[in-house]
């Protein structure tokens, strides 16, 4: 007989100012709930089904791969590094995510989240990706669906590399922790070269339209990012460059996602990065405008095509309409008709029957009048006769 699970082992729970964990094999695949925490650093270190994070404030939680869903609902300024196979906030305010999701993260009435790659690292993991059947590489951890996007401040972004750290838990006799399995960008001081998408594609219309999908904001903080990597190029390693290999050379010349951006690149550029990303951003939002216009125009022609196809929908269902009531009058007169048929039978059989027609014209009284038979008179006296036989 399979031993009954105890509920309290598989949730924190009203729980403030404590450091958490669960251990390798303490979950072994099952779900787990973090609710109502405060104040907390919770690791869970072990592969899960599903995960839900509830109800809590300032914590820091690190969570290990999970084959399905972690759900963060109704948090606020929390940092969270979640490796699932979809990640999904609502209903939060101020989330720090370090994210590796097979899917597109999604958001949903949320503001001031932002995202960095997966971050986390203990014991056994790579072992957990594998029972989680979470593929490392296949990491969209920047393509975001917002369900409720705000075109004037976007209610997401990618964090600031310098605001980025690798998070490493060591357990007592277990071996070590070693690095993260997810490939981490160069922008955020890893190895990985492969562009960083922003957005999701299903929510991209004609193209990469950034103010709609980031909010202007969070554009020109991405363009910051490219303007500062360049600067520091500029004035960092230029002067160191000269006794490199030609190799290494050509990997400086390459786009800003291919080098590590440090904190003190940042101070000690920050003159030249204002001077620059200020130009860059004015081009940018002469760039926006148009492109806005050309949004403008498109959703007037987008309008009139709607019109167009709504008035001969309409015209369609108004011939439909018509033939429909023609072949209803049709139908209903061919019935009328033999409604009408079946009532003459019914009547003649009847009066056949009690009768006969000799019987019904011989018992008429047949007037003359001048010598001629009263016409109106004897198709009245029928008449009544038949109405008399039928109410028998």
């Amino acid at each position: 007989m399979k031993a009954k699970l105890n509920r309290e082992d598989y949730q924190f729970r009203k729980k403030t100012g404590q450091e958490l964990i669960k251990y390798p094999g303490q979950l072994n695949g099952l779900d787990f709930v973090i609710s109502n925490c405060e104040e907390c650093t919770i690791y869970i270190c072990d592969h899960a089904a599903q995960i839900f994070v509830d109800l809590s404030k300032n914590c820091k939680i690190y969570i290990g791969p999970v084959e399905g869903s972690i759900f963060v609902r109704k948090c606020e300024n929390i940092q969270i590094s979640a490796a699932s196979s979809q990640f999904r906030v609502s209903n939060s305010n101020n989330i720090q995510c370090f994210v590796y999701t097979s899917s597109d993260p999604a958001l949903e009435k949320s503001t001031g989240i932002t995202f960095a790659p997966y971050n986390f690292a203990y014991p056994g993991i790579k072992d957990d990706f594998e029972k989680a059947k979470l593929d490392p590489t296949n990491n969209k951890w920047s393509e975001v669906f917002d369900f409720t996007p705000n075109a004037e401040i976007s209610n997401w972004t990618l964090l600031h590399p310098s605001q980025f750290n690798l998070v490493s838990k060591s357990i007592e006799g277990l071996e070590d922790p070693g690095q993260c399995p997810v490939p981490i960008s160069t922008t955020y001081g890893g190895s990985c070269t492969k562009k960083i998408i922003l957005g999701s594609a299903d929510q991209k219309v004609n193209g990469l339209e950034l103010d709609f999908l980031m909010g202007k904001e969070n554009v020109k903080n991405l363009q910051q990012l490219s303007d500062e990597n360049r600067v520091y190029l500029e004035t960092q390693l230029k002067s160191t460059n000269q006794n490199q290999s030609q190799g290494q050379q050509n990997l400086i010349q390459g786009n800003y996602e291919e080098f590590i951006f440090d904190q003190e690149s940042v101070k000690s550029t920050e003159p030249q990065i204002n001077m620059q990303s200020q130009t860059t951003f004015n081009a940018f939002d002469d760039i926006i405008t148009e492109n806005q216009v050309n949004k403008q125009n498109a959703n007037i022609n987008q309008q009139m095509q709607k019109d167009e196809i709504e008035r001969k929908q309409k015209e369609q269902k108004r011939k439909q309409a018509q033939e429909y009531l023609k072949k209803f009058m049709s139908d209903f007169a061919e019935i009328a008709n033999q409604r009408k048929i079946q009532n003459r039978a019914i009547v003649k059989e009847k009066v056949q029957q009690e009768q006969g027609w000799k019987t019904v014209v011989t018992n008429i009284d047949l007037k003359d009048n001048g010598g001629v038979k009263d016409v109106s008179k004897m198709a009245q006296a029928i008449k009544n006769k038949l109405m008399d036989e039928l109410k028998k």
